[in-house]
């Protein structure tokens, strides 16, 4: 694989700097035993709910408008359990090697998978969409291993040397990286080639996307899943790993959806869109600890109504 440059955000030093804490910080987390690893998860989410200001204050904003019947006490109890959540993710994947070692599927539940077997038999190749629920690291490393292998869409760290790291491990359980930049080419590639992709669904899209509801607001969310499946008339399964235990996971793949075009692609493509959203709604309604409510979800906004009469008079 060519070696990407050096990131123009930060010096050489800077870069150099990051990758040794990170190596020293990965190789120590990594070789702990479980219940050594667990209280450091924990321990390091609670430090950075205690620290990171800014993205707790993120949270909070969007807990309370997801659920605006939640009571404020509530509402920083959850904040604090998602903090803890994104330490124990952190701790999880530095563990991913030695759970692969060990066996993925000890670790990991396997799901039914009558559906997703039916729809890869009919070679029209298979896209996985996921979301920032439970675990997404450890469900590339089981879904490679225990159903198909993966072309996994990712964004490259702003960190080039951390980015080959990161990347060699997830190659681990034979997953491979597709970067998003220009990612729909080699996405193509791999669904004429009856494989599968796993893409992420649940981050704000920007002026690229298509606004469907989530959570009663409108979200703009990318339609590069919906625009693929209807064009090469593959199936979409949503799929994640949630955490059930200590180092124990449900992956859960128990949707299919199947691509009706109308005639009418821009309504098909925010249809289908919608209801993959609402499926992950669905699924993070459950446990709302598990998802990734740091993320500024909700940032684009359509633009009023008299700005959109006007940009289409």
């Amino acid at each position: 694989m060519e070696e990407k440059p050096l990131s123009k955000k930060h010096s050489a030093v800077r870069n150099y700097t990051e990758f040794f804490l990170f190596r020293l910080v990965s190789g120590l987390v990594s070789r702990l035993p479980a219940a050594a690893a667990w209280f450091f998860g924990k321990a390091l989410g609670k430090a950075m709910h205690l620290t990171d200001r800014r993205h707790r204050g993120v949270a909070a904003r969007n807990l309370a408008a997801a659920f605006p019947q939640m009571p404020p006490d509530e509402i920083r109890r959850r904040v604090k359990k998602v903090f803890e959540h994104i330490g124990l993710l952190v701790v999880e994947s530095l563990q991913a090697r030695k759970m692969l070692a060990r066996g993925i599927e000890n670790f990991v539940e396997k799901p039914d998978l009558s559906k997703v077997s039916e729809a890869l038999d009919a070679g029209r190749g298979l896209i996985v969409a996921t979301a920032h629920i439970g675990n997404w690291e450890i469900a590339g490393h089981a879904t490679s291993v225990m159903i198909t292998p993966l072309n996994s869409v990712a964004r490259p760290l702003d960190n080039p040397l951390i980015e080959k790291y990161v990347d060699s491990m997830r190659r681990l359980s034979g997953q491979k990286i597709i970067g998003k930049r220009g990612a729909v080419r080699d996405m193509v590639r791999s669904l004429n080639a009856g494989e599968a992709i796993a893409v992420l669904m649940d981050q704000d899209a920007r002026r690229h996307g298509v606004f469907v509801n989530f959570f009663g607001r409108p979200a703009s969310t990318w339609p590069t899943v919906a625009a693929l499946a209807l064009k090469h008339g593959c199936p979409i399964v949503f799929g994640f790993a949630r955490r059930t235990a200590r180092f124990q996971y449900e992956l859960i793949a128990d949707h299919v959806f199947r691509p009706e075009p109308t005639g009418d692609r821009d309504a098909d493509i925010r249809d289908l869109t919608q209801k993959i959203t609402s499926r992950i709604e669905e699924r993070i309604r459950e446990t709302p600890e598990q998802w990734f409510w740091v993320h500024r979800r909700w940032k684009t906004q359509p633009p009023p109504e008299d700005e959109r009469r006007e940009s289409e008079g």
